[in-house]
């Protein structure tokens, strides 16, 4: 793409880039007591304070050139900045591997509703021809039943994919992302 028309688009979309043409993601911290989870092991992680103003800002996470965060901050030191780096990464490493799960168990949860749909279906033509005319009001009933089933597939299969493949996407923009520490100017 043009250099213009990503810069075009980035301003449409008020995103300051990098050299890179990397989506800056600017993160100011002036205590950095609660930046870290007090509940990690063994791999620092951030805090769910932390993760969720990442979050806030869906149009950077998802710009397709890549990602800079930049930490800017007085507080942390020298020592503290590779921790950090690492604390961000994982804690979206673990979110990918949640979404994708959670992508893998939706497409098996739409395979069987959409199963379930057709079996109601079946049913439906297999009653109507034994019973023909008796089954009345049954017979949209399990209709009913049945569109519902299919429709619920349709929807956690393609509707719900979208919502999953962006917080993918974010999750690995965010693993992928140049993370740079400056000092704060007054």
């Amino acid at each position: 793409m043009k250099q213009e028309r990503i810069e075009k688009i980035a301003k449409k979309l008020k995103i300051k880039l990098d050299d890179e043409n990397r989506a800056i993601l600017n993160l100011k911290i002036s205590d950095d007591s609660n930046f870290l989870s007090p509940y990690y092991y063994d791999k620092p992680i951030i805090s769910n304070d932390v993760a969720s103003f990442i979050n806030l800002n869906k149009a950077i996470l998802l710009w397709k050139y890549g990602l800079t965060i930049n930490i800017i901050s007085d507080v942390i030191d020298k020592d503290e900045e590779e921790t950090y780096k690492n604390a961000i990464k994982h804690y979206y490493e673990t979110d990918l591997i949640h979404n994708k799960r959670t992508m893998k168990r939706n497409y098996i949860l739409a395979l069987i509703m959409f199963i379930i749909g057709v079996l109601v279906f079946s049913l439906m033509f297999i009653l109507d021809h034994f019973f023909a005319n008796s089954l009345g009001l049954w017979k949209e009933v399990i209709d009913v039943v049945a569109w519902v089933f299919i429709w619920e597939s349709v929807d956690i299969a393609f509707i719900e994919k979208i919502e999953n493949s962006n917080l993918i996407k974010i999750s690995n923009n965010i693993i992928n992302s140049k993370i740079i520490f400056s000092k704060m100017i007054n």
